[in-house]
């Protein structure tokens, strides 16, 4: 029956209506450029952070309120005609990163004026780490020597001749360069991006304490995972397997430790949730 109101409330006249639209559209355009660019990571996490988002807000679809001031509907508007004109030409991976964040702005102060920093701010929170933290540390930092370093340690530990050289990795039959684009930043972004969809999805009693545990452990396995394929590639270019190299470092090989990634940040959050499950009173009672 709330449903069923809510839709009946709903004009193509009404302000919800108009947003709705705006919305989709602004979501159908980044995902059109996405497909384009042709990343199928990106790609995949694009579609899941926009779908989250708009899950977010149809959970909340009777509390929201539709009031916007001039100043405010005029800064969205100059806001979102920007991303819109830029999308009509050469599009950088850093702007189509940034873009969700920078739509979501455009369209929340349309939406509720600047009020809507506060009454949307799980959707923005949730559009920001959907990309701008790989953005900003690719900008301030590069961990390539980190991960060379940790690499090579891996190796010498799983007993290979390895040599280390700044961002080089150095085997007998052959050497890697580690540079900035295979420093894991994407990785660790990206689960850190999905460690607080989690967060926003799954309804958690915890303490900030023991919430914080799933970033900061996010971005530890996506350092890890990416360590670990620095460390195949290094292993596939010392044995001339090249053709292999392209699969795993190019080719759909490089997906699959996303999915590894994943799969272990999916681990921990479930036994992290098993692990803070609140006990029975009966178990409470005794201990």
């Amino acid at each position: 029956m709330k449903q069923q109101a809510f839709l009946k409330g709903i004009s193509p006249t009404s302000p919800a209506f108009l947003l709705l639209v705006l919305s989709t559209a602004v979501m159908a355009i980044h995902l059109t450029l996405m497909f384009k660019a042709g990343s199928s990571d990106r790609q995949i996490t694009a579609m899941l952070f926009w779908a989250t988002a708009a899950y977010l807000l149809y959970e909340r679809k009777e509390q929201l309120k539709f009031q916007t001031g001039p100043i405010a509907s005029i800064f969205g508007t100059i806001l979102l005609a920007l991303l819109l004109l830029k999308c009509t030409g050469y599009c950088e991976e850093s702007f189509l990163i940034g873009y969700p964040f920078l739509a979501g702005i455009a369209l929340a102060t349309l939406a509720s004026g600047f009020r809507g920093f506060k009454e949307y701010w799980r959707e923005l929170l949730l559009l920001f780490f959907s990309g701008i933290p790989e953005v900003l540390l690719a900008k301030l930092t590069d961990p390539a020597p980190i991960t060379a370093h940790f690499a090579s340690s891996m190796l010498w530990y799983a007993g290979f001749a390895v040599t280390q050289k700044g961002i080089y990795l150095e085997l007998p039959g052959g050497s890697i360069q580690v540079y900035s684009g295979c420093s894991g930043v994407v990785a660790m972004t990206q689960l850190l991006g999905m460690s607080v969809l989690f967060l926003m999805l799954l309804p958690l009693p915890w303490k900030w304490f023991q919430k914080l545990i799933i970033p900061v452990a996010a971005v530890a396995i996506g350092f890890l995972v990416n360590a670990m394929r620095v460390s195949l590639m290094a292993i596939l270019v010392s044995n001339r397997q090249m053709e292999a190299f392209k699969y795993w470092h190019d080719g759909s090989g490089s997906l699959v430790f996303s999915v590894i990634g994943t799969f272990l940040l999916v681990l921990l959050v479930w036994a992290l949730i098993e692990l803070f499950k609140p006990k029975p009173p009966e178990e409470e009672s005794q201990s």
